[in-house]
């Protein structure tokens, strides 16, 4: 993911991101949570977890990022997807390429220095449970000044 990712953004002229720990482990966590409870779906909102309530920003930060900064931005993108639109490419495409939600805006954001990315087997949507191939993709970006 992180390298589909730099590709997309240093094709444009934008620098890679770094990879940095505290956001993959956001994104892994949030990443296992959907596709154990599989709330995603048409009209449900994929960055909020409906047990805990959870928020991209309560998760980067109870993950550690950036504590006590000057200045801090953050963003996350989700993708899940099964038979042939659950690969890594898949999710990379269709955040370019398909989505009018601002997926793009928020993998080409000149302001997001570092990144965490991870990738679950399995689906967050009850319409793809038990099919093949099924993947879930977590991205989060972050900038940090302290």
């Amino acid at each position: 993911m992180v390298c589909l990712i730099n590709a997309q953004r240093t094709q444009r002229g934008l620098p890679a991101l770094t990879v940095n720990q505290a956001l993959t482990t956001a994104a892994q966590q949030h990443s296992a949570a959907a596709v154990q409870l599989k709330w995603w779906g048409p009209n449900q909102d994929s960055h909020r977890n409906p047990q805990t309530g959870s928020t991209p920003e309560s998760r980067i930060k109870a993950a550690g990022y950036c504590p006590n900064p000057r200045s801090w931005a953050f963003a996350e993108i989700t993708y899940t997807g099964w038979g042939g639109s659950g690969t890594p490419n898949a999710a990379v495409n269709w955040w370019m390429n398909v989505s009018t939600w601002g997926h793009r805006q928020r993998i080409l954001d000149p302001s997001m220095r570092e990144i965490g990315a991870w990738a679950q087997p399995g689906a967050a949507d009850r319409a793809g449970a038990g099919a093949s191939q099924a993947g879930t993709y977590v991205v989060t970006f972050g900038r940090c000044q302290q």
